[in-house]
């Protein structure tokens, strides 16, 4: 039988296991998984229950190569994932709670944005990844404990073929191991009528109708098809659509 945990419990498991957690979000281009932000929100005040006052995060602005710098306001914007109702939640509740945002996502340099097609090399996103873990990597000196949040499988820490992730390059980088947390595995990407095996949803709604329909379980304890996934842990929903 399944455990599954709260978010809550989940928080409490993850920051027992490493003090950097990396969680990561659901979005294709602006569509996105609006529950996997709102899981966000409950892993943030769960977090600061537990001590936690810092959250680094992609989609805000790059810092300059190698100097991140905190940042004790919610940014302005007019447009991107920052300014999605979701995600201004996320980082309220963070600053709210007065916790610091740490930028830790690539520079592009001005020579690659002259020639797009170059941004859509596997050379290209291996830098970002390298860029993004060695941001990570300073921040990490500059604070206890460190909740990341991330897009889809960026803080997956093994190679993939010709793709070296971030989550990889961290604990090269660094020798540290994060705990990573993933949200993506139910998730709709292309909006099907029934985008799981057989049967899955159901029992979904089934096991985690106590749980309001979402919740976290260990990637050891988790369903067989779902053991083989490279998360520490996982949180399985019924609400697995991208919004607009």
């Amino acid at each position: 039988m399944t455990r599954w945990l709260t978010i809550e419990d989940l928080a409490g498991v993850a920051f027992e296991g490493s003090r950097v957690v990396m969680a990561n979000e659901a979005h294709a281009g602006m569509r996105r998984c609006v529950r996997t932000r709102r899981v966000g929100v409950r892993l943030v005040r769960a977090a600061h229950a537990l001590g936690v006052r810092d959250l680094a995060m992609e989609a805000l602005e790059a810092p300059p190569p190698g100097h991140p710098v905190a940042m004790t306001e919610v940014p302005q914007v007019g447009g991107g994932y920052l300014a999605q109702p979701d995600m201004r939640e996320l980082t309220g509740t963070a600053r709210a709670l007065g916790w610091r945002l740490w930028p830790y996502e690539d520079r592009t340099p001005p020579e690659l944005l002259a020639e797009p097609e170059s941004l859509l090399t596997m050379e290209y996103t291996n830098r970002r990844e390298r860029e993004q873990a060695l941001n990570l990597a300073v921040i990490t000196e500059q604070v206890d404990r460190l909740l990341v949040w991330c897009g889809n499988g960026h803080a997956t820490r093994s190679v993939v073929d010709d793709w070296v992730p971030m989550g990889y390059q961290y604990v090269r980088t660094t020798g540290q191991r994060p705990y990573v947390v993933d949200q993506t595995a139910t998730v709709n990407w292309r909006g099907e009528a029934d985008h799981l095996p057989a049967g899955a949803l159901d029992t979904l709604r089934r096991d985690l109708a106590p749980h309001g329909g979402t919740a976290a379980v260990l990637t050891a304890d988790a369903p067989e098809p779902l053991r083989a996934l490279e998360a520490d842990a996982l949180v399985l929903s019924v609400d697995n659509d991208l919004e607009q």
